[in-house]
């Protein structure tokens, strides 16, 4: 017997996308995050259907399981990136030194927002990587690398400006 993956894959996708999307969007508001989480449930799916015991359930109860952790994982993340940026803006709200905020911005200049983001809370919150690894649901390795990086490309530019 030959097993047709792509069609299974397919038959998936078209049987239960619409419930998946449903049990995503209960926990997210934005509906492109809903599809992503069930999309990449019914990837993991495909990719691990060897795991899947039919005594132990339904498949579709197997699907929603699989869709409700993805969506529970990203409404987490979501929230942990909102609440960073919030302590992000009480801290610049506090700061209301115009001449730091011009040398912040400028030691700043070309970092993404979550290298912002980790900064900010390593100099300014103290925060120690394994701290803002679970606040911002990032690895811890990925957090401390990023956090390194992210200094010392601060201290050569600040280096830099002193030579020159």
């Amino acid at each position: 017997m030959r097993l047709d993956y792509e069609a299974g894959a397919a038959l998936l996708v078209e049987q239960y996308r619409h419930l998946l999307w449903y049990v995503c969007a209960r926990r997210l508001q934005n509906p492109e995050d809903a599809w992503e989480c069930v999309y990449e449930a019914l990837a993991d799916f495909c990719l691990q259907w060897e795991k899947f015991r039919l005594e132990r359930g339904s498949l579709k109860n197997y699907l929603v399981s699989i869709a409700d952790r993805k969506a529970l994982d990203l409404y987490r993340r979501n929230r942990n990136w909102e609440r960073a940026k919030q302590v992000a803006a009480e801290q610049k709200e506090e700061r209301k030194n115009p001449e730091m905020d011009l040398l912040a911005s400028w030691l700043l200049e070309g970092f993404t927002q979550k290298e912002r983001t980790i900064v900010l809370l390593k100099c300014v919150h103290q925060m120690s990587y394994a701290e803002i690894a679970r606040m911002l649901s990032l690895p811890y390795e990925q957090t401390k690398k990023c956090g390194y990086r992210c200094l010392q490309r601060m201290r050569k530019k600040i280096s830099s400006k002193a030579k020159g």
